[in-house]
């Protein structure tokens, strides 16, 4: 469909926007967004993809609180409370 996802969704959203009063919220913005992305990505998964990460870039310039970034988890942070393990190694 397109030789270049990222530019095309750039354009879109650029064209979408066009006509959206200055004083609209992200809310507001964000429902003309999920409107118009079934035409743009047309279902192709690469499409939807590129859609959704320019979307959020779009989103947070008009104050879209972006998710905290969650904490990895280690093997040390998982507790089994069946086990009789201890820190320092398996207890007998």
């Amino acid at each position: 469909m397109y030789s270049d996802w990222q530019a095309a969704a750039k354009a879109r959203i650029a064209h979408l926007m066009a006509d959206v009063p200055t004083g609209a919220d992200w809310k507001a913005r964000r429902q003309i967004l999920r409107d118009n992305a079934a035409g743009f990505h047309g279902g192709t998964s690469w499409g939807k993809r590129v859609w959704a990460k320019h979307c959020k870039v779009y989103l947070a310039m008009y104050g879209k609180p972006q998710p905290a970034k969650e904490t990895p988890l280690f093997a040390a942070d998982i507790i089994f409370p069946f086990k009789k393990d201890t820190p320092d190694g398996p207890s007998t």
